[in-house]
């Protein structure tokens, strides 16, 4: 019960983020139901998600790079135009009408651009290069998701062979249990056809059914403990929650 209010939680959470965390399989049956239990309920599984969602703004950074090429530089050379009173009576050239003014061959405002012309012309290639990786992302994830599928194919399928198996077991149990029952009867009365090494023979044969259908049994519950833990609900309750959908 707790294993699908998470899964129910973890949707919800999901779509509140508007976010498209798809399913594992989009088609109807108990397999694939099982598929999208151990899809969603799988953290691990979170991980392609957010690899494809960081493909798309790798994307988005990929389309502005350019930006980050262009450069503008802006310079005020109030030092240089400043009026500074000269002292004439240190050596070197005293130029007519200089005799107020330090330097006048420099602009009082300085704004320059600078264009990255090959980061930019490679921008496009970038781009491509972002675009590239989100398919190699979205590939990733329909692998596990079909490797997923595969995986409760895998388990559910032993599953179901164990159950045969017990269900054979059983049988051999209930015929060896005759068996001796018949044996140990014709026995008892005295039956010259019937004799003690028969009666041991038949009782070893029934305690080797016995110990055969509690090895079926065993592999039952591994079995069904190893679905459960790969999708993350009790396999009752998915089995009733199925049918229910089904009517």
């Amino acid at each position: 019960m707790l294993s699908t209010l998470w899964v129910v939680c973890y949707v919800m959470t999901a779509g509140a983020q508007e976010l498209d965390y798809p399913l594992a399989v989009e088609e109807e049956g108990l397999i694939n139901y099982m598929a999208n239990l151990a899809w969603l309920n799988n953290p691990s599984n979170d991980n392609y998600f957010q690899e494809e969602v960081i493909a798309k703004e790798k994307i988005k950074i990929a389309k502005r790079g350019w930006w980050r090429n262009i450069g503008l530089t802006f310079n005020f050379n109030e030092y240089n135009i400043r009026s500074t009173k000269r002292d004439t009576t240190l050596p070197g050239p005293n130029l007519p009408g200089s005799e107020g003014v330090d330097n006048l061959f420099f602009p009082k405002y300085n704004l320059a651009a600078v264009f990255n012309l090959g980061a930019i012309f490679d921008t496009p290639n970038k781009r491509k290069i972002a675009e590239r990786k989100l398919i190699m992302a979205e590939s990733r994830t329909q692998q596990a998701k079909k490797d997923t599928r595969a995986k409760i194919i895998q388990l559910y399928q032993e599953y179901l062979t164990a159950i045969e198996i017990l269900k054979i077991r059983y049988k051999s149990e209930a015929d060896m249990q005759a068996t001796y029952d018949l044996v140990r009867d014709l026995f008892d009365k005295g039956d010259d056809r019937v004799g003690f090494t028969d009666v041991n023979d038949a009782s070893l044969a029934l305690n080797r059914a016995k110990e055969n259908r509690i090895k079926a049994n065993k592999m039952v519950t591994i079995a069904k403990m190893k679905l459960e833990d790969y999708i993350g609900v009790r396999l009752e309750a998915v089995e009733q929650k199925f049918k229910k959908e089904r009517r």
